[in-house]
């Protein structure tokens, strides 16, 4: 018998308006175990105003926030910016650290505040 989740993504408060949420992104954040699924939602919201945005393209972001047991947890965000819109997060991937290493080498990563 399988047990159900107590929790749902929409217990996952990003208060912040100055951008849009994917079904993708929510769907890949239900994926993950809920403590660092919180984790991740509230890393981006502190840490994705400073962004800068490209109409014509999406951009991937990598970020980093450890998990209940301490453990790094590596993932990445697309952006996307339509024009005259609210960016999209249009997705949500857990990456291993060797990706994640890329993304800082091409200072494509959300930085702490």
């Amino acid at each position: 018998m399988e047990l159900k989740r107590k929790y749902t993504v929409a217990d996952i408060n990003i208060k912040n308006k100055d951008y849009e949420v994917g079904k993708d992104f929510v769907s890949a954040l239900y994926q993950i175990e809920i403590p660092t699924g919180i984790k991740i939602a509230n890393f981006i919201e502190k840490n994705i105003s400073d962004l800068p945005i490209n109409t014509l393209v999406s951009y991937v972001y990598g970020g980093l926030v450890m998990d209940k047991h301490n453990r790094p947890v590596t993932f990445t965000i697309e952006v996307i910016q339509p024009d005259e819109y609210e960016p999209i997060l249009s997705d949500l991937q857990l990456v291993p650290m060797d990706e994640y290493l890329d993304l800082m080498n091409l200072n494509l990563v959300l930085s702490p505040k």
